[in-house]
């Protein structure tokens, strides 16, 4: 995985966005409103192809304290495309066209951009060019009802990814809010408002063309910038 420690968290958070759920008799353990959570989920990925909206990022550490506030608007569509882009505390895009992954600080006036795959690496979300079954890459654990929400648990089979586990917050059968627990002890908190689900979205959100004048690194000479 690449970029800060903000981004990172982005890229692991959106991944599960994309995972599609697999059948609730696949599930053990799940009964009751735990399995009524969990058959939302899977009808939010069986359902949406398209998300839009707006979020805001707040990071908690250890002690429990706010060290980080960040917000901005999201873009995502199946298969393999999103759009994460941070107005606070700073500009910043993470954009994923389907074949490369751009990062643009808009401050610092530089773009990084690798091959998409190579990008994402093992971690699961390079689950975003593919359909899988969510369970083959999580322990999927009971809900819980938290602030009006359901609440689902996601951690994942694989030992040597940045963070312990996922939370997510459905209201229906809608993704609302997300919690991510890094290797750090580190919570970070996302909150989703003015969600437009399956929505048509301009293909040129998911297009990028570095600014003249910023330094671009990772790009061949010989690439187009901003072709998919």
């Amino acid at each position: 995985m690449t970029g800060s420690p903000p981004i990172r968290r982005a890229l692991a958070m959106i991944v599960v966005l994309f995972v599609p759920l697999a059948a609730p008799a696949a599930v053990v353990g799940l009964d009751g409103p735990d399995r009524t959570a969990v058959t939302r989920l899977d009808r939010f990925f069986d359902e949406v192809n398209t998300l839009a909206g707006r979020f805001t990022q707040e990071v908690i550490d250890e002690q429990g304290k706010s060290i980080q506030r960040g917000a901005g608007r999201v873009w995502l569509a199946r298969p393999g495309r999103f759009r994460w882009e941070y107005e606070k505390p700073y500009p910043q895009l993470i954009l994923a066209d389907g074949q490369r992954l751009w990062l643009y600080d808009q401050e610092l006036e530089q773009v990084t951009v690798k091959p998409q795959r190579e990008a994402l690496g093992a971690a699961p979300i390079a689950l975003l060019d593919r359909r899988g079954d969510l369970d083959e890459q999580f322990v999927i654990h009971g809900a819980e009802r938290r602030d009006g929400l359901e609440w689902v648990t996601l951690e994942p089979r694989v030992k040597d990814t940045e963070f312990l586990r996922v939370r997510l917050g459905l209201e229906g059968a809608v993704v609302r809010r997300m919690e991510l627990l890094d290797q750090f002890g580190q919570t970070t908190r996302i909150a989703f408002s003015h969600l437009r689900v399956n929505a048509p979205i301009d293909p040129q959100r998911f297009r990028f063309e570095p600014p003249p004048g910023v330094d671009v690194l990772g790009l061949d000479q010989g690439d187009a910038p901003g072709r998919p």
